[in-house]
């Protein structure tokens, strides 16, 4: 299931929610209050379960490289860890050579990242 689609059933089940609290406010002439509560219970939990995601959490990923993302997720890191090692050593506190070591790392994760290319480590990859 495409992300988009998850995005949209995590925004319907938010504007469902907003609607079912309304429907609640809105009949409160003809509702009792015991009628009521529990009618806005039902809409915040739905507007939550929008609000934080859970078509995303409930549908599984489809990523077929999984690996090869964690890798990807890695560098990145390491590129802030580059980064601040730079900044470091313009100011003359790079004593332990933390700039190089983590441009080393970053040639590795390169290396690593070259091996898991086209690796599926995904749902499909077992199932395949």
């Amino acid at each position: 299931m495409g992300r988009n689609i998850r995005r949209s059933i995590d925004v319907g089940l938010t504007g469902l929610g907003i609607g079912v609290i309304f429907t609640a406010v809105l009949l409160s002439s003809s509702l009792t209050i015991q009628m009521q509560l529990p009618i806005a219970l039902v809409g915040v939990l739905l507007m939550e379960a929008g609000v934080w995601g859970l078509a995303s959490k409930i549908f599984p990923s489809e990523r077929r490289y999984i690996d090869l993302r964690k890798e990807g997720d890695y560098i990145i890191q390491l590129i802030r860890q580059l980064n601040a090692a730079a900044v470091a050593r313009e100011r003359g506190a790079d004593v332990d050579g933390r700039f190089q070591a983590t441009l080393d790392e970053m040639h590795d994760s390169i290396k690593r990242m070259a091996e898991l290319a086209s690796r599926e480590s995904g749902p499909q990859a077992t199932s395949a």
